[in-house]
């Protein structure tokens, strides 16, 4: 890809912001990445699918940025095209009992819009960091709830069809995972059934799941949320405790104290950081309860995804096979 070309061709469209070599640090929860060769901020939903017909007809790489939750990017960073909805994708209409919201919106920010509609369902919502169109591909869920049990209808851009609609089910819901990561669909919007509910009850609640966060997870730390899947029945922060991993670290990247699930960024952790220090907790689980640990945030970076056949190949390719040492 040529990049210089491809900024050029973009900002004569007059899409939206156009940079280059943009440090993705600055655009994740996790404040850890380098640079996206090319970084565009569409101006709405019409010039975001414009620009994703242009780039698949063109074959060049692409990548879809919502709030930077829930991904770890390369320190080498992206040789891609990345699209940010965090502009074009942040509206949301109120109908009955139904929320239509596109898919750049705040979690945070829909549950509160349901709250003044008067409309219970998404009260889980206010406690998870995020957009709804990364909440849809992960199927997020908290305290027993899950995107699933909500969303009706979603409007997807599929490559080479273009814009369609999907039904809920069609959608492939299952725990932190759906058919967007086996597809290249990208959600643009979606509509939610909820139910009318009592407001002060529906605030309480949200309150109630906002302080749970505030106590059990680092909050104010950078961070990417979870790093792996619970291997149900079990718990992933509780088998990482119970190897004494809180409070390891590798250069600036730590076990949190207060969630052994979650990794922080002290100030200057690289991705590699991370890494290693996935792959000696893992290691260290595996050999103590006979677990393998399935990453829950998604590499990002030059020939990976958010696959776990990639970030198996990751293990090994930097020398962290299961039978490889811990340390």
């Amino acid at each position: 890809m040529n990049a210089s070309l491809v900024i050029k061709e973009l900002r004569q469209w007059d899409v939206g912001t156009v940079l280059e070599n943009e440090p993705l640090s600055r655009h994740t929860s996790f404040r850890i990445g380098g640079p996206a060769s090319v970084y565009v901020q569409p101006h709405s939903e019409e010039h975001l699918v414009r620009l994703l017909d242009w780039v698949y007809s063109h074959q060049i790489p692409y990548f879809i940025l919502g709030q930077g939750t829930n991904i770890l990017v390369s320190d080498r960073g992206f040789e891609a095209v990345v699209i940010s909805t965090s502009r074009a994708l942040r509206y949301v209409r109120v109908e009955r009992e139904r929320i239509e919201a596109g898919s750049g919106v705040l979690l945070t920010k829909l549950a509160h819009k349901a709250h003044q509609a008067g409309l219970q369902g998404l009260e889980f919502a206010v406690s998870i960091p995020g957009t709804l169109g990364g909440a849809l591909v992960m199927n997020a869920g908290a305290h027993g709830s899950e995107m699933r049990n909500l969303v009706e209808q979603i409007s997807i851009w599929e490559p080479g069809t273009g814009v369609r609609i999907l039904r809920g089910n069609e959608a492939g819901f299952d725990y932190r995972q759906s058919q967007f990561m086996m597809h290249q669909w990208i959600a643009l919007r979606a509509v939610m059934k909820l139910a009318v509910g009592d407001m002060p009850v529906i605030l309480n609640n949200m309150r109630h799941f906002m302080d749970y966060r505030k106590r059990t997870q680092p909050v104010g730390n950078a961070n990417a949320g979870s790093v792996f899947k619970n291997p149900q029945p079990n718990y992933a922060g509780r088998l990482i405790e119970s190897i004494g991993a809180k409070g390891w670290y590798v250069g600036d990247a730590m076990v949190s104290p207060v969630h052994a699930n979650f990794i922080v960024n002290r100030g200057s952790a690289s991705a590699c950081d991370v890494l290693i220090l996935m792959r000696r907790i893992r290691c260290h689980v595996f050999q103590r309860h006979n677990i393998l640990l399935r990453p829950e945030v998604r590499w990002i970076g030059p020939g990976e995804g958010g696959t776990e056949g990639t970030w198996e190949n990751l293990w090994y390719r930097e020398g962290g096979g299961l039978q490889a040492p811990c340390e």
